[in-house]
């Protein structure tokens, strides 16, 4: 028995920090929405895993962080780096989605600004792009934080 007990324990303990884990960025983050349906294209294949990126220090005390994320390009996809930003008033940002219909059909949608009534904007410059760690190769050059 004191086996069984010890094996419980031991579970209870990487289930623990399993979900404390899984708990979510503590960075400041942008009001988000969903994206309209109509946004969604079909695609033959789901985006690779999301690259590492590298979070440098908040330039700006209202400054809220954006990750990074896969875009569709036509016939392949290319990651766009994350960064802060100084989000645009009253707007919110839809980030990037991939669902598969009924048919089985693949759609995505990258991540995308709009306004409080749905419409499409430019995305904020960067104030501080996100870095890449030196051992991940990325279309541009590596960068430090």
């Amino acid at each position: 028995m004191p086996e069984r007990a010890a094996l419980d324990v031991s579970w209870l303990a990487v289930a623990a920090t399993v979900l404390l884990s899984c708990g979510g960025s503590s960075l400041p983050a942008p009001k988000s929405g969903p994206h309209p349906m109509d946004a969604y294209e079909v695609v033959p294949y789901p985006p690779p895993s999301a690259l590492v990126e590298i979070v440098p220090e908040s330039p700006k005390s209202n400054a809220v962080w954006v990750d990074g994320y896969w875009a569709w390009r036509g016939k392949y996809y290319v990651w766009e780096r994350g960064g802060w930003v100084d989000p645009p008033e009253g707007a919110r940002v839809c980030v990037w989605d991939a669902r598969y219909l009924k048919s089985g059909v693949l759609l995505y949608v990258p991540t995308t600004w709009r306004t409080a009534d749905g419409r499409p904007l430019e995305p904020p410059r960067f104030l501080l792009p996100a870095a890449a760690p030196p051992t991940q190769q990325t279309a541009e050059p590596a960068t430090v934080p």
